[in-house]
């Protein structure tokens, strides 16, 4: 405790405090996101669950297909599925209608908040290079008034300090840029797993509408 004492001092503990907020909250941040995409949001056996779909939609049990969509929310790829399958029966347009809006609703749950990563991960840097100035502002100071032992007691000081915030800065945003380009790249799995098997059931019903239609006129003539 010492030690991350003494070093918030020799940063300047303005600017430390600073980056040190904005770690907090981009750490809670990135707390929600991660239990949202990998514990709520994502369908991880997505291809298992649309081959069910699938066989329920061509035995003509759309029922049970609605069932098991609305048994996996708050999972989203099923919210959007289920729109679609309620309108199994209307035409094509009303049903790719029903999913786009499903679609448009789901899609910026996923998107909230994650840009604003990129606004912490930037703020953590120019707190750094804040740091570096008022450390820097510190070295000149002591070399314009102080002399002797005092006067390289000071230039240290200011260096330290620029180099302690500067170095915690850079280092903060590194981690949320990482954390942020990780996120990033599951809300884009989960954003085009919604989008191809919407597709996908929307060939679905289509194909099962032909079927129907085919067996109509055949019973016909």
């Amino acid at each position: 405790m010492d030690k991350i004492v003494e070093l918030v001092h020799k940063g300047g503990w303005q600017v430390m405090l600073a980056i040190t907020i904005t770690a907090i909250i981009s750490l809670g941040l990135i707390c929600e996101r991660v239990i949202r995409y990998w514990v709520q949001y994502d369908l991880a056996n997505s291809s298992v669950f649309m081959s069910n779909i699938q066989k329920m939609v061509m035995n003509n049990s759309i029922e049970n297909a609605i069932r098991l969509c609305r048994r996996a929310k708050p999972k989203l790829l099923p919210e959007v599925l289920v729109q679609g399958l309620m309108r199994a029966n209307d035409s094509v347009e009303e049903i790719e209608l029903a999913m786009e809006y499903a679609t448009l609703e789901a899609v910026p749950k996923v998107t909230k908040w994650l840009g604003f990563l990129g606004t912490t991960a930037n703020v953590a840097t120019l707190c750094g290079l804040l740091g570096t100035l008022f450390g820097l502002m510190k070295s000149f100071a002591a070399a314009a008034n102080a002399t002797g032992a005092q006067k390289s007691t000071l230039l240290a000081e200011g260096i330290a300090e620029a180099l302690v915030a500067t170095s915690y800065g850079l280092g903060t945003a590194l981690v949320i840029l990482l954390t942020f380009g990780i996120l990033m790249v599951k809300q884009t799995s989960i954003v085009d797993d919604i989008n191809a098997n919407s597709a996908r059931l929307l060939h679905m019903l289509y194909n099962r509408k032909m079927k129907i239609h085919r067996g109509g006129s055949d019973r016909s003539e």
